[in-house]
């Protein structure tokens, strides 16, 4: 018997993941009596039946349930805390850096207790209507910079107010922007101006720098913002962090020059690789230096890709997109010697993952790859940078 807490709403409160109230009561119905199949989802969730097929392929598009190939046709929920970790650790990074704004409004506040000397600093509450408003009028009047640390939500408002962006541009206003990596693949990105410098790095918050003098937070929970107009310790604090942001973030040149579907294919398998494989990979080839082709399969269960249907084409102009907005790096296939050669550019960013994965692929397809680890630092003398390389020699060319 499944016990719960007779004061919680759960199908209500699954809503708030973003689960309409069909999709709810199908996933709490497998996470209480394990693996159904469809008719018996129908059955104890009480859901139509012209309905219930639909609604478990949509747990699944989401990652809340696996479906069996074969019929009839089985569904299975992924366990709350594997399936509902990566929207947990995003709101709990936005309550962090929430408390770290109201660490330094405190402060703000406390320095203006002085009884002699003191400044008043306010800062005014805007809301949805308000805020696109507010940012538009201040981009349009800026004198020098514009910085912005967005995700999908603040992306939306500014690709808005390109009008206004266009205006600061034509001025000489310098605009940069840091887009979280949710953003890469939006087609609100290819709204914003020429002119206007893009890099992608983790964003946690939106935040919008006006000359230095004037702040814009927004919430993208419900569109409401902050808005600061003061030139004090704290606008001076948010500035450096940008900058310090700034300066190890990744160019989204790249991104620019990709089909959104392509972008967001790799951007999804740099997730796959850097959050959860990576460290077994590395972990595995210590001792061997190579990686089963099983892992295509494991790959194939995390995400939408199915890299094992790609051709060989397809899978290197994938890995070469995902080296590109990774690490500034990339992918060459030298059919002289039948060698695939991997480069990084960046020195926080592992060669080593991305190669045992396309040597997983090779060898699932039945082309048993080799690596050739280079591991030695070239300097590149025009941009003082060092380049990691490693290569795969192939058993079998390419056709």
């Amino acid at each position: 018997m499944m016990m719960t807490d007779p004061n919680i709403d759960l199908p209500g409160s699954l809503e708030e993941f973003g689960l309409s109230k069909y999709e709810a009561r199908a996933y709490l119905t497998m996470i209480g009596k394990g693996s159904l199949a469809v008719s018996e989802i129908a059955y104890y969730a009480n859901l139509p039946r012209t309905k219930v097929y639909q609604t478990v392929k949509k747990l699944e598009k989401k990652k809340l349930a696996v479906i069996s190939k074969q019929k009839p046709l089985i569904c299975s929920a992924i366990p709350p805390e594997e399936a509902f970790a990566e929207i947990v650790n995003l709101h709990d990074r936005r309550v962090r850096n929430m408390k770290k704004i109201v660490d330094s409004l405190q402060k703000i506040n406390d320095e203006s207790q002085r009884p002699k000397g003191s400044e008043e600093r306010r800062y005014f509450i805007l809301d949805a209507n308000s805020t696109l408003e507010k940012i538009s009028s201040l981009i349009a009047d800026s004198r020098s910079s514009v910085t912005a640390t967005l995700d999908p939500w603040g992306l939306r408002l500014v690709s808005q107010c390109k009008p206004s962006v266009v205006r600061a541009l034509t001025s000489g206003v310098r605009l940069r922007m840091i887009l979280g990596s949710q953003c890469i693949g939006n087609e609100n990105v290819f709204q914003l101006p020429d002119g206007v410098e893009l890099r992608t790095a983790e964003v946690v918050s939106n935040l919008i720098i006006i000359d230095s003098s004037y702040m814009v937070s927004i919430d993208s929970s419900n569109g409401k913002a902050a808005f600061f107009a003061s030139t004090d310790s704290f606008a001076m604090l948010q500035a450096k962090n940008f900058e310090e942001v700034w300066s190890s973030a990744s160019d989204m040149k790249y991104l620019l020059d990709m089909q959104p579907e392509v972008a967001g294919k790799a951007v999804e398998l740099i997730r796959i690789v850097e959050n959860g494989l990576a460290a077994k990979m590395l972990e595995y080839a210590i001792s061997r230096l190579d990686m089963p082709a099983e892992l295509v399969e494991v790959i194939d269960e995390r995400c939408s890709l199915k890299i094992s249907g790609m051709s060989a084409s397809e899978m290197m102009d994938l890995v070469d997109s995902a080296l590109k907005i990774s690490c500034l790096g990339g992918l060459k296939h030298d059919r002289n010697n039948n060698i695939v050669s991997l480069q990084s550019k960046l020195d926080n960013k592992q060669i080593l993952p991305w190669a045992l994965v396309l040597a997983s692929y090779f060898k699932f397809t039945g082309n048993e790859p080799r690596i050739m680890q280079q591991q030695q630092q070239q300097q590149q003398q025009e941009q003082g940078k060092s380049v990691k390389l490693m290569h795969l020699w192939l058993s079998k060319p390419l056709v």
